[in-house]
């Protein structure tokens, strides 16, 4: 490795800071080494890297729509459904099947996502990816052949299990491996790729539906093969997680991964101020742990982590968009709409600009800021429709109605869902990130599920028949949403994960996360750098107790 020294530029932006205060405006703040390189594309190799991980979001999103869609091809319900002379179709299928194939899934994403913590002691993230790539296929397989209920829900069980890994390590690997400035928009575009998902599973039961017999639903299975295994394919070519390897101690390692990761140009002592920051975090971080990483979710600084991130995916079933991407279509149907199914397209599509604009946006504009606006444009949106709808459906007011619907999605896929993911992952400590995002995660299916299951008995003319007036109550989640993240949600923007570790170390209030001095994550930067270029001037920054 090669050991030059820094020109003076480098060596003027490798300042020593010493503050009596750890509070200062975010123009204060100390030059840090790691800000040196800051264009968005000039860690190429960490953008290929991560870009391969994102496509992981494809997977859920094709399950959600293509799996919606073979309920409804005469070739699935010629297996697994029942003549009926009455139905359209010439087939029926009981509800409780259409219960099982749908909450199977969510089951096995459930444990999958609850195990990912404990499995990350003896896989790495990389081999937990595997993992998740065999499952699906196997799972794949098992739905192929089914020729029995018994086989097919072993199958949607054993494809939960993958779509939740799926669906977590992905953004476990692109939080712990991409530079602070780049991680939001890498991290967009795992949501971007749900929208595409989304929208290809829709396009494919759509068109293979007319084809009359098994091959109606075989082949939309087959593309559950394609995403996992572009990524089993790509894996042995991507470096492990510098992060996951530091903190299993295996520190060289961790050195060549962030040299593979980094651009080739990326001068030694910001390789070794970065490695230094990760120790220096990971070493505080094992002082203040008392041993079972489980219980340790309910710690001390971790105890206000957990619950944030908790909150946070919480927020996602609670904002009431899975509602209306659940039951759009009958939605407008119920709701006296003619178009529906076309309205219910343009909203997913509207959804899916606002989320790859939303991978610009992430990089400008501080999470927090974006949160706020985007619960409470949505709360706006839902109380128009709900109101609107108190007058009687006429065919104005129903253009009114799904105008501001699609206008909520549109905010929800802009200002919130990227969010949300993005925030609850960078919350969480390296040694706990894993427990924390998983169990979120899970407990998000959980709801996301309990919210589907009971929402047609709000909107269902049979039951309590409140249509569009349903919003009354998703305007009122939003609103208490917008109030809790405005006291409690930090600003993590440009922010590495070791800063945000050192803020909640150090019991920063959430509105004072953004102008923060941290000091321990700078001096671990200057120690570092001053292994590679002997440079011994200065004396690091002193803590606040100390100055």
């Amino acid at each position: 490795m090669p050991t030059t020294a820094p020109s003076s530029a480098k060596q003027d932006s490798v300042e020593m800071v010493t503050t009596s205060s750890s509070m200062a405006d975010e123009a204060n703040r100390p030059g840090r080494i790691l800000d040196l390189h800051k264009d968005f594309f000039f860690h190429r190799r960490t953008l290929y890297c991560c870009a391969v991980m994102s496509i992981g979001g494809f997977q859920f999103g094709f399950d959600l729509s293509a799996i919606a869609g073979m309920q409804a091809m005469p070739g699935f319900l010629q297996v697994f459904g029942f003549p009926d002379p009455t139905a359209v179709l010439g087939y029926g299928i009981d509800p409780t099947v259409q219960q099982l194939i749908n909450s199977l899934m969510s089951i096995g994403a459930f444990v999958a996502c609850v195990s990912v913590g404990p499995l990350g002691n003896y896989l790495s993230r990389k081999w937990s990816i595997v993992l998740g790539i065999v499952l699906n296929h196997l799972g794949v397989i098992l739905m192929m052949v089914a020729k029995d209920l018994a086989t097919l829900y072993a199958g949607r069980l054993i494809i939960g299990l993958a779509n939740g890994y799926l669906d977590i390590l992905p953004q476990l690997y692109i939080h712990e491996t991409a530079p602070a400035y780049q991680r939001g928009a890498l991290l967009g575009g795992f949501n971007a790729f749900i929208g595409v998902g989304l929208l290809v599973g829709s396009i494919a039961a759509n068109y293979t539906a007319k084809i009359i017999g098994k091959e109606a639903y075989l082949i939309p299975l087959g593309l559950f093969l394609v995403v996992p295994s572009i990524i089993g394919v790509a894996l042995p070519f991507l470096p492990e997680t510098p992060r996951w390897l530091m903190e299993h101690g295996k520190e060289e390692k961790a050195r060549k991964a962030i040299w593979r990761l980094r651009n080739q140009s990326t001068e030694p002592e910001l390789i070794e101020a970065e490695l230094e920051e990760i120790r220096e975090a990971l070493e505080t971080e094992k002082r203040l742990s008392q041993g079972v990483k489980i219980f340790d979710l309910f710690r001390k600084a971790n105890l206000r982590r957990t619950m944030l991130s908790l909150a946070l995916l919480l927020s996602l079933s609670g904002s009431g968009a899975l509602f209306l991407l659940g039951y759009g279509t009958y939605f407008f149907s119920v709701a006296g709409q003619t178009k529906a199914f076309e309205e219910n397209v343009g909203m997913t599509a509207a959804g899916l600009v606002a989320t790859i604009f939303s991978m610009w946006l992430i990089t400008k504009v501080g999470r927090r800021t974006v949160l706020l606006f985007g619960f409470a444009s949505q709360g706006i949106c839902m109380i128009i429709v709900a109101a609107t709808s108190e007058k009687g459906m006429t065919e104005t007011i129903g253009k009114v109605m799904v105008a501001f619907t699609i206008m909520y999605i549109f905010f929800y896929n802009l200002c919130c869902a990227p969010y949300l993911y993005l925030v609850a992952g960078e919350i969480p400590s390296q040694r706990l990130r894993g427990y924390t995002l998983g169990i979120a995660i899970a407990i998000s299916f959980f709801f996301s599920w309990l919210v589907s299951y009971t929402a047609p008995y709000f909107i269902n003319p049979l039951e309590l028949n409140w249509g569009p007036k349903y919003g009354y109550i998703w305007f009122g989640s939003n609103f208490i949403i917008f109030v809790c993240f405005y006291f409690w949600i930090p600003e993590t923007k440009d922010r590495t994960l070791e800063e945000i570790d050192e803020m909640f170390e150090d019991n920063v209030p959430a509105r004072k996360f953004k102008g923060y001095v941290c000091v321990r994550a700078h001096n671990a930067e200057i120690v570092g750098s001053q292994r590679v270029t002997g440079d011994k001037e200065g004396v690091p920054a002193q803590h606040l107790e100390n100055a």
